[in-house]
């Protein structure tokens, strides 16, 4: 913006006087007058730059509708099938990722970590699990090692249909397997002293896991690498074919295993549904399980 200043000359009227025979006149008055300019310049730097900005613009585009066409993988939010972590201190489920190894990562796998947690509720429940090649186990729910513990007021089975369900090396006050169906039963606890009566009753601070529900997978797969609490672990009308379901290294108040079939079609000389001699309890009830021809497919 400039200002240019012009001059302007103004000429005043003149007045004839007849009687003196004369012009009577004023002198003329210049006045110097403002005028504003205004006028923007481009440089060359400032076209560069919209240049450039206009092409990246036109890139951010041209991405978006190439993603938008192809699909981009979402999310893995649990229970997606997916690897979760959670640990001491955490509230919530946090984002899952890729299945790595040996937990196979060509399955539709849903696999928890849970070492370290302290948990609220575990619930497993309308599920279908299992797979014709690939897994060792449709449901597992197993620790790092002998000494590590996932430990739980209270652990319902209730209405699974899987070819063979195997609890071993688990600790528990009150053991409770009723109306069962399987294709053989080995029901072998050791009574003990010394069994906790686990108890969880707060949920102060606990990780809040949602339910898995209304879904399928090849497997599920609970894992603790260290010690690790909760107040309910529920599985409720999951049908698995395929492959065994394992529960192992627990330590429970109680456990019931209720209105389950379990078999294999191997006959009940070869049992399907185990509670091995590792499974050390205060107390059992054993009522109304029958050994009948049970062939999951």
């Amino acid at each position: 913006m400039k200002i240019v200043i012009k001059n302007r000359r103004f000429r005043l009227p003149k007045f004839r006087l007849p009687k003196l025979r004369t012009n009577v006149g004023f002198p003329d008055i210049d006045f110097a007058i403002p005028k504003v300019v205004t006028k923007v310049s481009i440089g060359g730097n400032f076209k560069k730059m919209a240049g450039v900005s206009l092409s990246i613009a036109a890139l951010v585009v041209v991405v978006a509708i190439a993603f938008a066409a192809v699909g981009v993988e979402q999310t893995k939010q649990f229970p997606m099938a997916a690897e979760y972590t959670v640990s001491a201190g955490d509230k919530y489920v946090g984002i899952g990722t890729d299945i790595k190894g040996s937990d196979a990562a060509d399955t539709q796998t849903l696999k928890l970590n849970i070492g370290g947690a302290r948990i609220s509720d575990i619930i497993i429940d309308d599920l279908e699990v299992g797979a014709t090649t690939g897994i060792t186990y449709s449901l597992s729910i197993t620790t790092g090692g002998a000494s590590v513990w996932i430990e739980c007021d209270e652990v319902l089975i209730d209405n699974l249909t899987a070819p063979s369900l195997t609890i071993s090396n688990a600790e528990i006050y009150n053991l409770i397997v009723q109306n069962n169906k399987a294709d053989g039963n080995s029901f072998s606890p050791t009574l003990a002293n010394g069994i906790v009566d686990v108890t969880l009753n707060s949920t102060r601070g606990t990780v809040n896991i949602p339910e898995i529900s209304g879904s399928d997978y090849d497997r599920i797969h609970i894992d603790a690498a260290t010690n690790a609490q909760c107040r309910k672990l529920y599985i409720k009308n999951v049908s698995s074919y395929g492959f065994p379901v394992l529960i192992d290294h627990i330590k429970a108040g109680t456990v019931t295993v209720t209105n389950s079939q379990i078999g294999s079609g191997s006959g009940i000389d070869s049992a399907d549904f185990i509670i091995a001699n590792t499974v050390k309890i205060g107390g059992s009830t054993l009522t109304g399980n029958t050994e009948v021809p049970v062939s999951v497919k």
